[in-house]
């Protein structure tokens, strides 16, 4: 569900998309809201990236040597 919140989806289109209702959705949501910590789907969306998952990776190439 994450991938779809960060892709830009609504919860409508998640919840066609996973066949759930939009209210399981959105409840999915608040709970990746609370767990992240985020602040709203687009912190979501940057808690997904990669970079997110691996500091490392956000570094300038020069930066981790």
């Amino acid at each position: 569900m994450l991938r779809l919140v960060a892709g830009g989806l609504a919860n409508k289109q998640i919840a066609a998309r996973l066949h759930l209702s939009p209210r399981t959705v959105e409840k999915h949501v608040e709970s990746l809201l609370r767990k992240t910590g985020a602040r709203s789907r687009t912190g979501l969306a940057a808690a997904a990236s990669p970079a997110a998952r691996d500091p490392r990776r956000a570094l300038p190439p020069s930066a981790t040597t």
